[in-house]
């Protein structure tokens, strides 16, 4: 494998872990603070055995982190660059949609073609 396909492998990776919706709900979560698990659990509305799943996909992948305290793991972001990728691609999709609204207006406002009588 050259130099580039072991990146973009990488960056697959990254967007695969941040492709499920409560892996990002946790890192909404996690973004406002640490957390642990039962907080978690009770935030997302998974049971222990799923969120801990979901925590393991965004722990091999570098997004998360756990601190031990005692018996207790808390869960933090590794990076504030974490949310900053959610934001860039939450305002993508905010573009998007505004460019469908956009389009869906100026469609709406375009006459269907008649056909001519012979």
């Amino acid at each position: 494998m050259n130099k580039e396909t072991v990146r973009f492998a990488l960056f697959a990776e990254v967007f695969a872990a941040l492709a499920h919706p409560k892996r990002l709900e946790m890192i909404h979560y996690l973004g406002e603070g640490q957390r642990n698990a039962g907080e978690l659990a009770e935030l997302t509305g998974l049971s222990k055995a799923n969120l801990s799943q979901h925590l393991s996909i965004l722990k091999a992948r570098g997004l998360v982190r756990c601190d031990k305290r005692g018996t207790f793991c808390h869960y933090r972001l590794t990076s504030p660059k974490v949310l900053e990728t959610c934001e860039i691609v939450r305002q993508l999709i905010l573009g998007q949609m505004d460019l469908t609204t956009t389009y869906r207006r100026q469609l709406a406002k375009v006459l269907p073609l008649r056909k001519q009588s012979p």
